[in-house]
């Protein structure tokens, strides 16, 4: 049995040596034909504005931002996230902001051409960015009709 189980440890050791060293060598391939060119896709939908505001004071309650960006599309069927930082720090961090249980900033409301922040403490030389994404008015397609979503998003 020993001797059986010494023969194919050896063995499996000297077919591996001969693996490693004989298979990577040899020619390279001949680059094969071009392919035919696909056909030119859609735009996707990317449409998407950051907003930047540097060195921003927020105070306990409601603070309003300015956005002419948002647009009444992308109130009527977008998203905005929001993010804020200490100016001088390295990271961002997504609202609602919270510490423990308790949210100490967020986004209130959201309206066409601005956007409200509440927050519970008050804080000077803060960045906020809040990014704005359009969307697409999917209201009238039937998500239980396989080929109708199809054809909407191939089309």
């Amino acid at each position: 049995m020993k001797t059986t189980i010494k023969f194919l440890t050896y063995s499996l050791m000297i077919l591996a040596f001969v693996c490693t060293t004989v298979s990577c060598e040899g020619e390279d391939g001949a680059v094969g034909p071009q392919g035919e060119t696909g056909d030119p896709g859609e735009d996707g939908n990317a449409n998407v504005v950051s907003v930047l505001f540097e060195n921003q004071t927020i105070s306990d309650g409601d603070t309003v931002f300015d956005i002419p960006a948002l647009t009444q599309e992308i109130y009527d069927t977008g998203i905005v996230y929001a993010y804020v930082t200490v100016t001088g720090n390295d990271y961002w961090e997504v609202l609602p902001l919270s510490i423990g249980q308790q949210i100490i900033l967020e986004i209130d409301k959201i309206e066409v051409g601005k956007a409200t922040l509440r927050a519970t403490f008050t804080q000077s030389n803060l960045k906020l960015r809040f990014v704005l994404v359009e969307g697409n008015d999917v209201s009238g397609i039937n998500f239980g009709n396989y080929n109708e979503v199809e054809n909407y998003f191939l089309n």
